[in-house]
Parts: C-alpha cells; sequence; structure tokens
C-alpha cells in the first residue's frame, strides 16, 4: 500500500465518520482501549469466582466494556445503514460467546487443579 493510497483511505474513512457524525479517532481510541479494559475485568471476575464472592459488578463493567466502542457508533452514529446494526450486533454476540466460553474454561482448569 503506497502513501497515496493510505491517505486516500483516511480521508474517506473521515469523510463517511463526518457524513455518519461519528469521529473515527473517538472509536479507534475506544476499540483500542476496551481490551485490556475488558480482559483485566474479566481476570478480576476469575479471581473473585475463585475466591466465591459476588461478581454483579465486575460482569457489568465486562459488558460495559466490551460494547463501548460499538455503543458509541450505535448512539451517537446518525444515519447509520442497517447493516452496521447487524454487523455490530454479529461481532458483539461472537465475541461475546467467546469471552465466555474463554472464561468458563479457565474456571474449569482452576477447579481441576484444585485452586
Amino acid at each position: 500500500m503506497t502513501i497515496h493510497s493510505i491517505d486516500s483511505l483516511w480521508r474517506h474513512i473521515l469523510e463517511l465518520g463526518i457524513h455518519y457524525h461519528v469521529n473515527p479517532l473517538i472509536f479507534a481510541c475506544l476499540y483500542v482501549a476496551h481490551h485490556p479494559l475488558f480482559w483485566g475485568t474479566m481476570a478480576w471476575m476469575v479471581a473473585r469466582v475463585r475466591a466465591r464472592l459476588p461478581i454483579g459488578f465486575q460482569v457489568g463493567c465486562a459488558v460495559f466494556f466490551w460494547t463501548m466502542p460499538y455503543a458509541y457508533v450505535l448512539l451517537f452514529g446518525r444515519g447509520l445503514p442497517v447493516w452496521t446494526y447487524l454487523a455490530a450486533g454479529v461481532l458483539l454476540l461472537v465475541g461475546g460467546f467467546q469471552a465466555i466460553r474463554e472464561v468458563k474454561g479457565k474456571l474449569s482448569r482452576a477447579s481441576d487443579s484444585g485452586i
């Protein structure tokens, strides 16, 4: 990819952001930030489960952190095409199921090892 094509792509992304009232830089920052925040919360939740402590707050934080970049687009975007809502829903569902499966696996391995 050349510098001209990267510049061209960036201009197109900015134009889409203006058209749909979503700042691509804010979305990118939220997307990058949500991964460590989500997985940190998941680790905190696993530790609390192992200690047999309530995890309601941690579940709420995990859901918030997982959805925040998509929620930004869906809440502040205007005139978004229908496929945007469908894509966001699919991303959230698939990612959520994968995260739940991974946490269940970690908890299962922890209980098998006697922790």
